[in-house]
């Protein structure tokens, strides 16, 4: 039943995101670049294009348009994306509401991608840059941010990336122009570190997917519990696939619990993560006399992975996940909203998300929603700040809307009919977001968050403590 319910998840994602897929597909079709000015357009200018220093074409909005595009990814196969586009729609209706931006409607371009390698990717994104998209939201992973960089940055388009968490990210060479709302994994890696100290574990074996997010979470926890006494018995890697259907995890596992670690670390995606718990059982590693502590990364914090694991093998686990904030009245408030406006909205798209609302928990849909919706809600303030929707100008405002200082107008999560007439009387903004403050450092990473300790008890979710940082 458990397995059934997981495909069916899946199976309605894939339908709803196909769903409009022709759609935008059709649209980014018809577009056609335009001629490449000697210059910037002005506000009155109709092109859309501009020569970079290296003879690439960058696209910048044309100030004429109806509407000011903002252009996201969305992969099919994965479940986590939908809440995403949702809340990023949430967003855009909001701003809209409130009179849009730079006396324009604020419009959500998307693209579909059947799973999340980067040539499946790339033509769709590349069309909505064509199109005249010079401002993307991310929603689909550090591997994938990584990539896409190498598009976007050449092209003077702005990314934020919303579940990216990699470290490498924030080494980029990117002009200031890739940013995220959800935190890195430095963060995270030391707090899995920190619970299992709590916990007197000085033993851990890791086992991590093979791509930015598995070596950049493995590395950090590796060092953060060897600084704090730990021993790492193994640490053992595989390779990132568009599918684990028929991969077989027996190797890894025999190296890794070869030495009997107290705990076990799972950096997984969810279809890898079900496999490697599952296998753990089925090749029996786990007995009566041993089964260590599973611990699980935020990737696991999903009940596609609750429903598609025996749960006696998964009893107990603990993992860690962030952008939930706990007693937040913004967060709060944001999730009473996403729900309406699903209610209210009449779809189909709408429909599928309402039944698969309807199949799990709450809890576990909206991990990454609150940070999608906070991207759209920043960019659309750093365009009002900078009077512009060229993509520089608008990354040279996110600070300014974002982070904190003294006299600032405080910004709350559908409040934008606030920033006209703070901005005219000369105020800074201060944006506070549905997944927690948004404040960004110089590298365009937030600087805090908070994680949730989440336990595994008789078939659910439950949070058994609350870490905030810095």
């Amino acid at each position: 039943m458990r397995k059934t319910m997981s495909n069916t998840l899946l199976l309605i994602t894939a339908v709803t995101l196909g769903f409009f897929t022709n759609v935008v597909y059709g649209f980014a079709q018809k577009a056609k670049p335009k001629k490449q000015p000697s210059s910037p357009p002005s506000p009155q200018a109709s092109k859309t294009t501009k020569p970079t220093n290296n003879g690439n074409s960058a696209i910048v909005i044309d100030n004429n348009q109806e509407s000011i595009k903002i252009g996201m990814n969305l992969v099919e196969s994965d479940p986590l994306d939908l809440p995403q586009w949702r809340a990023a729609q949430l967003a855009v209706a909001e701003i809209n509401a409130a009179g849009g931006v730079l006396g324009k409607r604020l419009e959500l371009v998307t693209s579909v991608s059947p799973n999340r390698q980067y040539d499946k990717v790339y033509p769709g994104l590349k069309r909505l840059l064509d199109s005249g998209v010079t401002c993307l939201v991310i929603p689909d992973g550090s591997e994938l941010t990584l990539k896409i960089a190498n598009l976007t940055v050449v092209r003077d388009a702005l990314m934020i990336a919303t579940s990216s968490t990699s470290p490498e990210v924030t080494n980029l060479k990117d002009n200031d122009l890739v940013w995220r709302t959800s935190p890195s994994d430095i963060f995270q890696g030391r707090v899995a570190a920190e619970l299992l100290d709590s916990m007197r574990i000085k033993t851990a074996a890791i086992i991590y997917v093979d791509n930015s997010y598995g070596i950049g979470l493995s590395t950090n926890f590796r060092e953060a519990f060897q600084k704090k006494g730990g021993s790492v018995t193994a640490s053992i890697r595989y390779p990132s696939l568009p599918t684990y259907k028929d991969y077989d995890f027996k190797v890894q596992l025999d190296t890794l619990y070869k030495s009997k670690p107290q705990a076990v670390y799972v950096i997984s995606d969810i279809e890898d993560g079900i496999k490697i718990t599952m296998q753990s059982q089925i090749y029996n590693f786990f007995t009566k006399d041993y089964k260590p502590q599973i611990v699980g990364c935020d990737a696991n914090y999903s009940n596609d992975f609750l429903f598609a694991v025996n749960p006696s093998v998964i009893e107990g686990m603990l993992g860690l996940s962030y952008v939930r904030p706990q007693n937040y009245p913004n967060h709060e408030k944001f999730l009473v909203r996403l729900k309406k406006y699903l209610q209210d909205s009449k779809d189909s798209s709408s429909y599928a998300f309402n039944v698969l609302d309807g199949l799990v928990d709450s809890e576990t849909m909206d991990t990454y929603a609150s940070t999608a919706y906070d991207a759209v809600y920043t960019l659309a303030l750093a365009m009002a700040k900078a009077n512009s929707s060229f993509a520089t100008d608008i990354a040279k405002n996110i600070r300014q809307v974002a982070n904190n200082s003294s006299q600032a107008e405080i910004i709350n999560p559908n409040e934008f009919a606030k920033v006209a007439p703070a901005l005219q009387k000369g105020k800074r903004l201060n944006y506070t977001g549905a997944s927690g403050p948004v404040e960004f450092d110089e590298k365009g990473d937030v600087t805090g968050g908070t994680y949730t300790v989440w336990r595994v008890s008789k078939g659910r979710y439950t949070v058994s403590r609350i870490i905030s940082f810095p």
